[in-house]
């Protein structure tokens, strides 16, 4: 099974991995610039019955130095180390949506003495994020790609990345946003509820902020044959 899995760093990891911090010092001292690089190499602890390949990524940002290690039996480990250290990094985005389904959408309130009971629970909460992903992905309105640009969007880093997800969280909040951001500007929305023998009406007030974005979520969800089929009758 392929597999990358954090490791403690001890004494013996350090000393392998002392070249390569210095060669980062060096270079950051030469550019100024924070730098980060990979090493990669055969280690066996004294428990194990065999050796596993080990990458030490050692980092310098002018604040202080950071060596995290990782053994990775992935394809490409031996050959790019840095890559496959970065793909380990990575693993927080589905991290991230874990934490979705158990924080923001309180998937783990599974309190009743009955299996059943918690089971169906789990399965509403299950229910939701489908619905919140389905949501995000109909109404997401990236920034416009950049025709100037050298690289995708995706391939972007340090600042000039910060700077295009500041944008795209401004111009699409849902694209990315948390469950808490889709509760504050979609659901927990003040209004005035106005019942008649054929209709409810739902008043919303004209001087709240997000009455534009509201309307165009509207529109989207009403335009998705998939939330149609949603609709009751």
């Amino acid at each position: 099974m392929e597999h990358s899995i954090g490791l403690r760093l001890n004494a013996v990891l350090k000393r392998q991995s002392d070249a390569l911090l210095q060669e980062v010092l060096e270079r950051f001292q030469q550019t100024g610039q924070p730098q980060r690089d990979a090493c990669g190499f055969s280690y066996r602890a004294k428990s194990w019955n065999h050796s596993r390949w080990c990458i030490v990524k050692a980092e310098t940002t002018g604040e202080g130095n950071n060596r995290r290690a990782v053994l990775s039996n992935r394809p490409g480990a031996q050959l790019l180390p840095l890559a496959a250290y970065q793909e380990f990094a990575e693993r927080g985005e589905s991290e991230n949506r874990n934490k979705e389904l158990k924080c923001g959408l309180q998937a783990d309130r599974l309190s009743d003495h009955r299996y059943l009971a918690n089971l169906f629970r789990l399965y509403l909460h299950a229910a939701a994020l489908n619905l919140l992903v389905l949501l995000r992905r109909h109404v997401a309105d990236p920034p416009p790609a950049d025709p100037t640009a050298t690289l995708p969007s995706e391939s972007l880093a340090g600042k000039p990345r910060r700077d295009y997800f500041n944008q795209r969280r401004q111009r699409n909040p849902l694209g990315e946003g948390h469950p808490c951001t889709c509760r504050t500007r979609l659901i927990k929305v003040a209004a005035q509820i106005v019942v008649r023998s054929r209709r409810i009406l739902v008043r919303l007030a004209s001087s709240w902020p997000y009455l534009d974005h509201y309307h165009y979520v509207s529109q989207c969800v009403f335009s998705r044959a998939e939330f149609v089929a949603l609709k009751p009758g």
